[in-house]
């Protein structure tokens, strides 16, 4: 459930800013001191915040059944932000004043250590094994022919990498892709009816499988799809995203 879209309320913003500033420079007899306006700024984490809260207690539709979820990352993000946006807006109105000091002091030092164990639960693979890497720069892997997909790392830091695996040749039994993006974008499409199981993190960024989503300060869930007891060919992704995004979708 969402009662507003962040990117629509931060375009509304932006928008009123904007016609302020005009308006103060094309009307004469309007003066609106942008100043006090610009000490509202605390009320954008706090509407963004209630939209994650509300968020986190939803519904998406997952091969053809509604299925209601919790996201406890969307959640913890989503208080965090009203914290931060009451404390402050509380103090630019001269409310009430809180000392942040203690926050930030703790802040960046666990953002770190999720950044840190999200990374060490990677699983490393040699070069043979398959894998790509992305430095500032691009990488495609598969298309429209037929390939082998063998269990592999792909690494994208400041850059982006695009899977196709619908035409992907998948061996029998269990095949591992473990995608990390650093400040960049994975993307993979996926064929309609393949087993996976899904398994992504994000830490200051946003992982995307199917009609799941899940972001912010932290995110992260773990999803079977089309698993069956009888599957032959499993491919298990593992998806972490630090201050970048990845995403898996049917195509």
């Amino acid at each position: 459930m969402r009662f507003v879209s962040g990117r629509f309320f931060l375009g509304l913003v932006i928008l009123v800013i904007g016609v302020i500033l005009l308006l103060n420079n094309l009307v004469e007899g309007i003066e609106i001191d942008v100043r006090q306006i610009i000490r509202l700024w605390p009320a954008i984490p706090v509407v963004l915040g209630l939209n994650w809260i509300f968020a986190s207690f939803g519904s998406a539709s997952a091969e053809g059944e509604q299925k209601v979820f919790f996201s406890w990352g969307q959640f913890v993000t989503g208080l965090i932000a009203v914290a931060v946006g009451v404390i402050f807006l509380g103090r630019n109105l001269d409310l009430f004043y809180v000392d942040t000091s203690i926050f930030w002091n703790l802040l960046w030092p666990l953002i770190l250590i999720l950044i840190g164990l999200n990374l060490l639960r990677g699983r490393a693979f040699s070069s043979a094994r398959g894998g790509r890497f992305a430095f500032m720069g691009g990488a495609n892997v598969g298309g429209s022919e037929p390939w082998k997909l063998g269990s592999g790392s792909y690494f994208a830091f400041m850059g982006g990498i695009e899977m196709d695996l619908r035409s992907a040749e998948i061996a029998e039994g269990e095949t591992v892709i473990d995608l990390t993006a650093i400040m960049g974008g994975i993307e993979v499409k996926i064929p309609r009816g393949l087993a996976v199981v899904y398994d992504g993190n994000a830490v200051l960024g946003g992982v995307t499988f199917k009609d799941y989503e899940d972001g912010g300060l932290i995110g992260g869930r773990k999803i079977e799809s089309n698993v069956m007891e009888d599957s032959s060919k499993i491919v298990r992704i593992q998806a972490r995203a630090i201050m970048g995004g990845v995403e898996i979708k049917e195509a």
